[in-house]
This record gives structure tokens, sequence and C-alpha cells, in this order.
């Protein structure tokens, strides 16, 4: 009985041995963090025109700080605008709207008044 117990014992320790433990699972890869403070440059395109004083599509600089810029839609009127971590971009001001979304360098969006309205797109330039 006592070889049979050693035996049950050995086998029991040569197959815990033999088995490997699970792997760990993979590690998700994060992006690095990328700033979006800088220069960006691009343009603008008119989607909507109510009004003969709309504003005019054209060559578009945004200067982005602490995730915040500055959209100029009329000569004396600017609309702050703020991005979001998740790269929501949004800003009011002046019956005016403002929304559109930053990801890999890029700034997007529409901005409007319900008469008039442009639709921008801007690369951050290095």
């Amino acid at each position: 009985m006592r070889r049979n117990l050693i035996a049950v014992g050995v086998c029991a320790a040569a197959a815990g041995c033999a088995t490997a433990p699970p792997a760990p699972a993979p590690v998700a890869q994060q992006k690095p963090a990328v700033s979006t403070d800088g220069t960006y440059r691009g343009t603008s395109t008119r989607f909507q025109a109510d009004r003969r004083d709309c504003p005019h599509p054209g060559l578009v600089t945004l200067y982005v700080q602490d995730r915040q810029f500055e959209y100029r839609w009329k000569p004396q009127l600017y609309i702050t605008a703020v991005i979001q971590p998740d790269g929501t971009v949004s800003g009011t001001g002046a019956d005016v709207t403002l929304a559109g979304h930053q990801d890999d360098g890029t700034i997007d969006g529409d901005i409007t008044n319900g008469a008039c309205g442009l639709h921008f797109t801007a690369h951050k330039t290095f």
C-alpha cells in the first residue's frame, strides 16, 4: 500500500511539473499621449448661406494652447473652442456654435449661426 501512495504522489508531482503555467494576458498597447497644442492650418468650405452677410470660406489657421483655440467667424468676432480629452471640440458665442473633433493631428468641424455655416479641416504643422 505504501508503494501505491508513493507512486500516486510521484505521478501527481510529475503531472504538476509537466503542466506549464498559463501565459500572461497580453498588455494592450496605448498610443503615447500627443499634445494637442500647436498651429493647425487648413481650409473651410461653405455648407449654408441663407444671408448675404455670411462669412466667406477660405484658409484657416488655428493656434491651440492649453487645448483651446479661437476661430475667426467674422472680422471682429472670434469663437473660443475647447478640445476635450476624448477629442470632442466645442465652442459657442454670439449665437454661433462650433462642434467638431480632434484626432491624430487634425481638427475638423462645423461652425454655424443657423443661417450661415462653414465646415473646416486643419492639420497640425510641426
